[in-house]
């Protein structure tokens, strides 16, 4: 059946109608785009606002960093004074090498310039090779901190080459030290960035470094500079650091170094010594040594003789590198204020002290000693066990150190007492010095009240079982010299701005008072004779009347773990001991040599440091009328004289003489004028060419003679001795060491300096 034609078409219109999208549906596909577009916008918005509020700083960075070249300025970084403002690290001007690759004409052989420029700065030649071939680079860092004689033969080196423009030097800093290793433990060292890494420097180093400068460059887009006619350079200067003025006095501190260091290679210590000298009155550290220790100008390389010898023995093993860094550390570490250990029978002057002060004991209290003291279940010998002290009234109890005596002591005054003082003096708690490295005081390091039974406060009072440090020490002997008062210790005095301007002063500080000053003059007392007659005596000085203890403490975790013997010898005390100035402590750690004691090889140091300390400080010696009967007399000058004018002088002088020639003039005297020679000492004058030529003598070993003995020795060897070492009018003293190697040939009249040491058996 046929179709009809326009039915068919409309049915197809109809069906075409039906597909056009309707009026609704436009509606909701614009609503569709719309919410895309304000999607797509928002997102956008979104992310200017991130760019230009939220992550603006960090965008302008990176500009920046893209646009800009930023190159350093150190500072300044301050001084460090002694108390006398003398220089003990400063900062050394040095030079860095910049050079101007953009600069080198065409010309030029860069691989020759890298070549004999690597040579004499010592760079690597590859990289240098590098940098001289970026020629679109004007600023080409080539080495940094260069000193004044290798930047003189730089200079040389570019104008014998023609290369001006291609290199400058911009002035830099180091740090450097000019005395060495002196107070180098104190001190400490910076690195390489100006940056405090140990001790002093490490501690204040936010004060001393101050604030880096920039220079500032532009650059391309490609991170070169901009051609010449172009370029961009700002200088922002660098702000110095603050100096510090330490209360340490570097000439006290040469004194405590070179004759601890003496002793150390004298008796083998193979873990270090210990010296501090401190103003009582103040609080403030005038030395402090440790021996050995290392050159802040080269702090990575060892230095002990001990560790040196150690390393050779571990060289090419696997525990190398592990020892050569504790080694480092072990040296780098300040002895004095860091390392705890048992003060033996210098603790017994506060045992003294604390029985004192509640009258617990007088100074005519009697103790008896038979050799050993049982407590509880335990026997504790005396150190000259099995022989005993019997019985002895307190200031012999201290000059004999007498471990029966203290324990006596300490149990009369009992735990809670004994705990107060104890704490009182300082030693539970650290001292808060300004320095680096000084540990909280833990339970581990002494007795507890609550452990203070009867075997713990025996041995605590006798200076066992509990560790102290050697800082703590010295300032609590210092408040028993001062007349009872604990004070806070120091080292630094002042602390200076850039322009030298006082920006801060550190006052004297008292912590509290442990003793009345009737006590603590009472101990002095007791002290001072402890060093005139008892275990001290070897810290003698003529005019000078020290007070002062010995200590000799076995190691007794060593004991324990190791199965070593080792002691610590130690002297702690002050001068002068009726208006104390200063006090002292000298420590050694594991002394080697045969007699050990700390009467014998620690003392001696006190003495020969005090002697010198307090002359230079300005303490006036008070002479007893034997020391002044004791006294050198100085040799008239002569020469020139007749032999009745010379003969007339000398014995004037309190002197003896000799003449040796025929003739009637003299024409030369031995000792020369001026020099000190012992009351009655023999001046021989030589009156001819003759009786120079022939009068000659050995000089003899006087090692292991009395005083009387040596005198005798020297007249009869014609030389003339000066007398040193400690007090002369006890018997005991033998001389030990002196100042001409025996066999020597010398005039006769010679001056020997011999000196003369007790040898202690007293802990």
């Amino acid at each position: 059946m046929a179709t009809d034609p326009k039915r068919q078409s409309k049915k197809t219109a109809s069906a075409a109608a039906k597909n056009r999208p309707t009026r609704q549906m436009w509606t909701r596909a614009i609503f569709v785009l719309l919410g895309i577009v304000l999607l797509a916008f928002g997102a956008l918005l979104v992310q200017l606002v991130m760019l230009q509020i939220v992550q603006t700083d960090d965008w302008q960075r990176r500009a920046t960093e893209q646009q800009l070249s930023d190159n350093v300025i150190s500072p300044h970084r301050g001084t460090i004074y002694d108390a006398n403002m003398e220089v003990l690290a400063e900062r050394m001007q040095v030079w860095t090498v910049i050079m101007d690759p953009n600069n080198i004409d065409e010309e030029v052989n860069r691989e020759k310039l890298a070549d004999e420029l690597s040579s004499l700065l010592g760079v690597d030649r590859d990289k240098l090779y590098r940098q001289a071939c970026k020629t679109d680079s004007m600023y080409e860092v080539v080495k940094s901190k260069i000193e004044r004689p290798l930047a003189e033969e730089l200079i040389a080196w570019v104008e014998q080459n023609e290369l001006y423009g291609v290199f400058r030097l911009t002035t830099d800093y180091k740090r450097t030290y000019p005395y060495g290793s002196l107070l180098s433990s104190v001190l400490g060292f910076t690195g390489a960035e100006n940056t405090g890494l140990y001790g002093l420097e490490a501690e204040y180093n936010e004060l001393l470094e101050g604030e880096a400068g920039r220079i500032v460059t532009a650059q391309n887009g490609w991170g070169n500079d901009m051609p010449n006619l172009l370029s961009y350079e700002k200088t922002v200067d660098a702000e110095d650091g603050h100096s510090l003025v330490l209360s340490i006095d570097q000439t006290i501190q040469h004194f405590a170094e070179k004759h601890l260091e003496e002793a150390v290679a004298n008796t083998g210590a193979t873990n270090r010594a210990v010296a501090i000298v401190q103003d009582v009155n103040t609080g403030a550290i005038l030395a402090m040594a440790t021996k050995g220790d290392f050159d802040p100008n080269d702090p990575f390389t060892i230095t002990d003789p001990n560790e040196l010898t150690a390393l050779a023995e571990l060289a090419g093993t696997e525990e190398e590198d592990a020892a050569f860094e504790a080694a480092q550390i072990k040296q780098w570490t300040n002895k004095a204020v860091t390392e705890f250990y048992e003060p033996g029978s210098v603790f017994k002057m506060f045992t003294t002290a604390m029985a004192l002060e509640e009258g617990i004991i007088t100074e005519n209290s009697t103790f008896t000693c038979v050799g050993t003291q049982k407590v509880a279940d335990y026997n504790i010998d005396c150190h000259v066990s099995p022989m005993s002290h019997g019985t002895q009234v307190l200031g012999e109890a201290i000059s004999n150190s007498c471990n029966p005596a203290f324990i006596q002591i300490g149990t009369a005054v009992g735990r809670d007492l004994f705990y107060e003082y104890y704490t009182g003096f300082g030693f539970t708690e650290k001292t808060d010095i300004d320095m680096l490295g000084e540990f909280d005081v833990s339970e581990g390091f002494y007795h507890s009240r609550d452990e203070l039974n009867p075997v713990e406060l025996a041995t605590s009072s006798m200076g066992q079982t509990f560790k102290v440090t050697p800082l703590q020490m010295i300032t609590a002997v210092s408040a028993i010299a001062n007349g009872g008062q604990l004070l806070q210790p120091y080292v630094v005095q002042q602390v200076l701005d850039g322009d030298g301007n006082v920006v801060t002063n550190t006052p004297v500080t008292v912590k509290r008072q442990v003793i009345s000053e009737d006590t603590a003059s009472r101990v002095a007392r007791l002290l001072a004779d402890a060093v005139n007659s008892g275990g001290g005596r070897n810290a003698y000085v003529a005019g000078y009347r020290v007070a002062g203890k010995t200590g000799t403490s076995e190691k007794t975790e060593d004991r324990t773990e190791t199965g070593s013997n080792n002691v610590v010898a130690s002297f702690s005390g002050f001068a002068p001991a009726d208006d104390p100035q200063v006090a002292i402590l000298v420590m050694i750690d594991e002394p080697q040599c045969a007699n050990r004691y700390g009467g014998t090889i620690a003392a001696p140091v006190a003495k020969k440091i005090l002697e010198e300390t307090l002359p230079y400080l300005g303490v006036e010696p008070q002479y007893t009328a034997e020391e002044m009967a004791d006294l050198s007399r100085n040799t008239p000058p002569v020469e020139g004289k007749t032999i009745a004018e010379a003969e007339a002088a000398i014995h004037a002088a309190g002197l003896t003489v000799r003449v040796e020639g025929s003739g009637n003039t003299v024409i030369k005297q031995v000792p020369e004028a001026g020099q000190s020679i012992p009351a009655e000492g023999r001046v021989v004058l030589y009156t001819d060419q003759s009786s120079l030529q022939s009068q000659t003598t050995t000089v003899p070993d006087f090692t292991g003679y009395s005083v009387s003995g040596a005198s005798e020795v020297a007249a009869y060897y014609d030389l003339n001795i000066q007398l040193s070492g400690t007090n002369l009018e006890g018997g005991g003293a033998l001389a030990a060491s002196q100042s001409i190697a025996p066999g020597t040939e010398v005039p006769c009249g010679t001056i020997v300096r011999v000196e003369f040491l007790y040898e202690d058996t007293i802990e």
